[in-house]
């Protein structure tokens, strides 16, 4: 019986996670061609930050990210494409950061 496909390539070059335990493999998700994105078959996205993009609120003691443009709309499409491909449509949120 072939196992669960999960959620098609988010984006043309991406590679395929999965573990190979003798003549069985099992499924985990995607990676960028890059290696900064990778979307599990659940449904996260999980994105590579650099530490020199991240500095400390002074007056709220928050950490704030900086994530240039290009990368925060692959970050959003492939939250989209994740959703969608599981049946949920995105949240409210991410049509807004769109």
């Amino acid at each position: 019986m072939p196992a669960p496909k999960g959620i098609p390539a988010p984006e043309a070059g991406a590679t395929r996670l999965d573990l190979r335990v003798y003549d069985s493999r099992t499924t985990w998700g995607w990676a960028s061609e890059d290696d900064r994105l990778v979307a599990t078959h659940s449904g996260e996205v999980l994105f590579a930050i650099d530490p020199e993009c991240m500095n400390w609120d002074e007056k709220t003691g928050d950490l704030l990210l900086s994530i240039h443009s290009i990368d925060a709309q692959r970050i959003l499409r492939w939250l989209r494409h994740s959703s969608e491909h599981r049946g949920i449509f995105p949240s409210e949120a991410i049509r807004n950061l769109e």
